[in-house]
């Protein structure tokens, strides 16, 4: 009897064991998903998978890249809030917030809006659908957010036409920057997904 009951705790403790690597394997397999970050092109969303920032690109490699918008809403002034928020209209930014590596706490509310998407056709926007992308960051200003009709830029085009037209939708990104625009000089390499695939 004892020899059987010595097997089975062996053979039970077999058991825990395997259970265990099971539950680590399952929790390593889900703690490496990958990240999916939602934005916008021509009006649709659209998700990244898995950016990857290069901080220092080759010079050329910059040169060439396409603009990614990171539109920051000035809704957490002092970087201190971690929850999801909203403006004074009911809108949320796609990222509620994103805390991507090397962010200023005051931009992590905001949307990525991107000048092309795949699927959008060749005489669409697909043609402005290459990587990399260079980072651009851009902050609406508070009384465009205050405005109860606000609706957020979701293309480039009418990203850039804000820009040469109704400057006063933006406010300097950081206290003190000189312009509204502020290039990170970093690019972003990543797939993307339509909400429909």
């Amino acid at each position: 009897m004892r020899t059987i009951l010595l097997a089975f705790l062996r053979r039970g403790g077999m058991l825990a064991a395997i259970l265990s690597l099971l539950v680590f394997a399952a929790g390593a397999a889900n703690a490496a998903k990958p990240e999916i970050d939602p934005s916008y092109a021509d009006g649709k969303i659209y998700y990244m998978i898995g950016p990857h920032v290069i901080p220092n690109p080759n010079p050329n490699l910059l040169a060439h890249a396409e603009e990614l918008y990171i539109l920051a809403y000035p809704i957490n002034k002092d970087g201190t809030n971690t929850g999801p928020l909203q403006l004074q209209n009911g809108y949320q930014p796609l990222c509620n917030p994103c805390f991507h590596p090397g962010f200023n706490p005051t931009w992590v509310y905001h949307d990525h809006v991107l000048t092309g998407a795949p699927g959008l056709g060749k005489n669409g926007t697909a043609g402005g659908y290459k990587a990399p992308w260079k980072i651009i960051i851009l902050m609406y200003s508070d009384a465009a957010i205050a405005d109860p009709n606000f609706t957020p830029y979701t293309s480039a085009d009418d990203v850039e036409a804000a820009l040469q037209d109704h400057p006063e939708m933006f406010q300097p990104p950081l206290p003190g920057f000189p312009g509204l625009e502020l290039d990170t000089g970093s690019v972003l390499i990543c797939p993307f997904v339509a909400p429909d695939a």
